[in-house]
């Protein structure tokens, strides 16, 4: 289930970058507008409330106008040279006549140049050497990173818990439980980590950016490790030299390097995290089971063998769970059961007495094992249900352990 989950993350994460490169490639783009000089000139008299000071100026572009435009009116051309702002003219002008006044749209960022900005704005990287600057264009850019940060956090965990999960199993594999707890052995695998990453996506990228990019290689280094890291200063981008088709696939791999890198980092970072939760994990089993012996001999249960609650502890937790649980229902029914000190004398009316608590914090214990050991029951009766043996889950296990724990250390 979760390679599916993978895969169909990984699939709306690709359209959706698509869809930003589509979307900002559309929304950028800046107006050029082209007009013959003299209808700009004859224009700005037209717009002024003062009356112009070369009237004969005026009426040549007066005349001027009929003959670049046939479809404009006299009234029109009066209305232009008549004294005052004539902004409707103006406007009626423009309309007769669209070779007045032109507007050309250019589109200033490429595809690829658009799809590589939504690439550095959902993963946080923003170099900054292109950004959105019309205001349909800035709208959008925070609605998009809205929606694309979280989803790339998402791919990123991901990715990064199953293929950390492979490494920590891997790290098992190779190893016994006790060089797991080890701080060295964690430290070592770490470092191998993280050395293999700094191979595969910082030294060897660092080459191909000296070659392609015609950079130094530590400039090749710096923007790699600039870029994975998330910093993203903007000083030094890829595809800069590059046209056609060759940036096109030039810039994706790019964008699956980033992508990829992102997500190693992310899964070495899973892969400390699980090796110190099984170090605790194990070291809080292993507290507990020492504890467990203490409260064996304590009740008086002895094995001179030291392996025996290393190798049998698990038995062993399941015969003192039952146990105390059955105690403390027996001590607990006969408290409901009291009557009252007036009521203990009386031989048909008294009831067992209750069950003090044992020092360690389990109810029972100290009756059944210490000196003042309760033998009116047959302990027959109380070891029969423990023959029905209740097998208990690695999870259920740690949290037991650790309740039990607490509960002695209280």
């Amino acid at each position: 289930m979760e390679h599916r989950q993978s895969l169909i993350l990984c699939l709306v994460y690709a359209l959706f970058l698509v869809f930003g490169g589509v979307l900002f490639m559309y929304l950028e783009y800046e107006e050029h507008v082209t007009e013959p000089y003299e209808w700009t000139k004859l224009k700005e008299f037209a717009l002024q409330e003062e009356p112009p000071e070369d009237e004969d100026e005026l009426l040549v572009l007066a005349t001027w106008l009929p003959r670049k435009c046939s479809d404009i009116t006299n009234a029109t051309i009066q209305s232009l040279v008549a004294e005052g702002s004539q902004p409707e003219a103006v406007q009626e002008a423009e309309q007769l006549c669209p070779l007045l006044h032109q507007v050309e749209v250019d589109y200033t960022w490429t595809f690829i140049e658009s799809l590589y900005f939504s690439m550095t704005v959902v993963t946080t990287i923003g170099y900054g050497y292109h950004c959105p600057v019309t205001t349909a264009g800035r709208i959008m850019c925070m609605i998009y990173a809205v929606i694309g940060i979280p989803l790339t956090g998402m791919l990123l965990a991901l990715t990064s818990d199953f293929f950390g999960e492979q490494l920590f199993k891997l790290f098992k594999a190779k190893l016994d439980s006790k060089k797991q707890q080890s701080k060295m052995i964690i430290a070592l695998f770490t470092f191998i980590y993280i050395a293999i990453g700094f191979v595969v996506f910082i030294f060897i990228p660092a080459v191909i950016f000296m070659v392609v990019e015609d950079w130094s290689y530590l400039n090749g280094i710096y923007y790699a490790f600039i870029t994975l890291t998330t910093i993203g200063f903007g000083d030094l981008v890829t595809g800069s030299e590059m046209k056609g088709w060759e940036l096109y696939v030039y810039q994706i791999c790019v964008i699956l390097w980033i992508v990829v890198g992102l997500g190693y980092w992310v899964m070495v970072a899973n892969f400390i995290t699980k090796a110190l939760k099984s170090k605790r994990l194990q070291s809080s089993v292993l507290r507990s089971a020492e504890e467990m012996k203490k409260l064996m001999q304590q009740m008086g249960i002895k094995n001179h063998d030291p392996r025996f609650l290393r190798q049998h502890s698990k038995a062993t937790v399941n015969f003192m769970l039952q146990l105390s649980n059955i105690i403390a229902v027996q001590g607990g029914a006969a408290e409901n059961g009291s009557l009252g000190e007036d009521a203990a004398d009386s031989p048909s009316t008294s009831s067992p007495p209750t069950s003090p608590t044992s020092p360690m914090g389990i109810p029972g214990i100290s009756a059944l094992f210490g000196p003042g050991m309760n033998r009116a029951a047959p302990f027959s009766q109380l070891i029969g249900p423990l023959s029905r043996r209740v097998e208990i889950s690695d999870t259920r296990y740690s949290e037991e352990m650790t309740a039990l724990t607490a509960q002695c250390k209280s």
